[in-house]
């Protein structure tokens, strides 16, 4: 073999063993990456967790203030999302259907209950001041037992996918039968 055959074979496989150790390694970092996603979001949901007994706690004091006569505004600091909001498609992937479908349901509620409670105190002087129902009052006391069950739901799922036992909630095993 001449000597610019060996030199072209050592380029080559120069070339070769460069390009699959830059896969290799660009491999190892996205799969570091995606478990520390991963990590970040299941500590998001930790935090909403602990929130969400928060959040329960100034509903309760809603109705007490309602019975009392009195409107208590339902604002506090919004759930956690960050993660979710900017993270989330880049760890779809990784995660079986039924993670998926907690998770967007999860967060999903989340915004939706924030938005509503944040809403409350506008559309109850509204409501009061339009005279449009009979009983505010019982009304009101209503939509905050309605926000209160969804709240246990929430703690529900994700205290159970914080186990790792993400629930079916859109019977995608069921359907199969």
């Amino acid at each position: 073999m001449s000597e610019w055959m060996i030199a072209l074979l050592s380029v080559l496989l120069g070339v070769i063993v460069g390009f699959v150790l830059n896969e290799v390694s660009q491999l190892i970092k996205k799969r570091r990456l995606t478990k520390q996603l991963k990590e970040a979001l299941v500590d998001e949901l930790n935090t909403n967790l602990y929130q969400l007994d928060q959040k329960i706690d100034i509903a309760n004091k809603m109705k007490n203030a309602i019975n009392q006569g009195n409107f208590l505004p339902g604002i506090s600091v919004p759930f956690a999302s960050s993660v979710y909001s900017h993270h989330f498609p880049s760890i779809l992937k990784d995660l079986s259907s039924i993670q998926r479908d907690n998770i967007r349901h999860i967060y999903s509620n989340l915004r939706v209950l924030d938005e509503i409670t944040f809403s409350l105190e506008k559309s109850y002087k509204e409501d009061v001041q339009g005279g449009v129902l009979s009983d505010t009052n019982a009304a009101y006391l209503g939509k905050i037992e309605d926000i209160l069950n969804n709240y246990n739901v929430l703690k529900q799922l994700i205290a159970c996918y914080l186990e790792g036992i993400p629930k079916d909630i859109y019977y995608r095993n069921k359907s199969a039968t």
